[in-house]
């Protein structure tokens, strides 16, 4: 199972080679749109901005879904991952929302730990 619409530009999908385990991904050919929003606040846009975005809207807007599933960023690509495919899900709407609308995706940036932009 992949949806590419739902939360589109990010995809959620079920691994294949493990059942259950589920993935929320934000590749680098999106990420490069929105890249001055997180210059404009000194950091970088790509995967590791965006966990630090994935931090920020859960401590914001959906502290319950903290420790529910475990976030593996690289330069280019963001990645959230778990067996909770709900909590997932949510966080999809909220970065999806963030990718959208870039007053959300600053509020996002502004309230976040700097250290979670590394």
């Amino acid at each position: 199972m992949t949806d590419r619409e739902t939360f589109a530009p990010l995809v959620f999908f079920e691994y294949d080679h493990k059942p259950g385990n589920y993935c929320l991904m934000l590749s680098d050919s999106h990420m490069v749109e929105l890249e001055e929003v997180f210059a404009a606040a000194g950091y970088e846009g790509g995967g590791y901005g965006w966990t630090g975005v994935a931090r920020s809207a859960l401590a914001l807007r959906a502290p319950e879904l903290d420790g529910k599933f475990g976030l593996d960023p690289e330069a280019g690509t963001f990645v959230a991952y778990g067996e909770d495919a709900e909590a997932l899900r949510r966080l999809g709407l909220l970065l999806q929302e963030a990718f959208r609308e870039r007053t959300v995706l600053a509020e996002f940036i502004a309230g976040g730990d700097p250290e979670w932009f590394d």
